[in-house]
């Protein structure tokens, strides 16, 4: 009996032993006060873009409407001569436009052409097309340089690609502006007369009130 009792003691000693070991061995919690962590600071806002720099309009005294592409050099004389009689028709059409001539201007587009610009639905019809052009070509002094850049004729279908700058003022006093832009416009050869059949016109910047 006290054998056995004794052997009771130690082994309940033993494990008292351990439980104190493992309880030593753990790491100490201390409750420290979590430092206060500084205030992150504000994002760094990005510079606002810079405003495009003003374009500087050109002094245009006189409208000018310019051969950019020359007599043709195609190998073939009939592809020569269709694109020569066709840069000719293209040029005639501008300078209508530029000396004030809005009938010789409009008789260019076919019945169902069309006429896109930036940020307006597009026009449909020579005569739609018409009723627009008409009242801001007497409203307004048109001065401006069209240069014809690059063409493309293919049997009875060419097109024409242009850059030109204008300083339109109204007739009543108001305020000038600047446009500047590119435009292409798509020609069919029609009982042998070559009309626009559509356009498509693009600004390079908007529109700009010349102070």
């Amino acid at each position: 009996m006290n054998s056995r009792f004794a052997k009771f003691v130690r082994f309940a000693l033993t494990l008292w032993l351990v439980a104190a070991l493992l309880v030593a061995c753990q790491p100490i919690q201390l409750n420290v006060p979590t430092a206060a962590q500084p205030a992150a600071a504000p994002a760094a806002v990005a510079p606002a873009a810079a405003a495009p720099a003003a374009v500087a309009p050109p002094v245009i005294t006189k409208s000018a409407v310019i051969d950019g592409v020359g007599p043709s050099t195609a190998s073939d004389p009939a592809q020569a001569k269709a694109e020569d009689e066709f840069l000719a028709v293209a040029l005639a059409k501008e300078e209508a436009y530029y000396s004030g001539d809005f009938d010789g201007t409009i008789s260019y587009y076919t019945d169902n052409a069309v006429s896109v610009w930036p940020e307006v639905p597009e026009v449909v019809g020579r005569a739609a097309m018409g009723e627009g052009l008409k009242p801001y070509m007497e409203a307004n002094n048109i001065l401006g340089t069209l240069t014809i850049k690059r063409i493309w004729v293919l049997g009875n279908y060419a097109t024409r690609q242009a850059e030109w700058q204008e300083i339109v003022t109204p007739k009543d006093g108001g305020e000038a502006e600047y446009h500047i832009g590119r435009c292409i416009l798509n020609w069919e050869k029609i009982d042998g007369e070559w009309k626009v059949t559509s356009e498509y016109i693009n600004y390079l910047v908007p529109p700009t009130t010349i102070q």
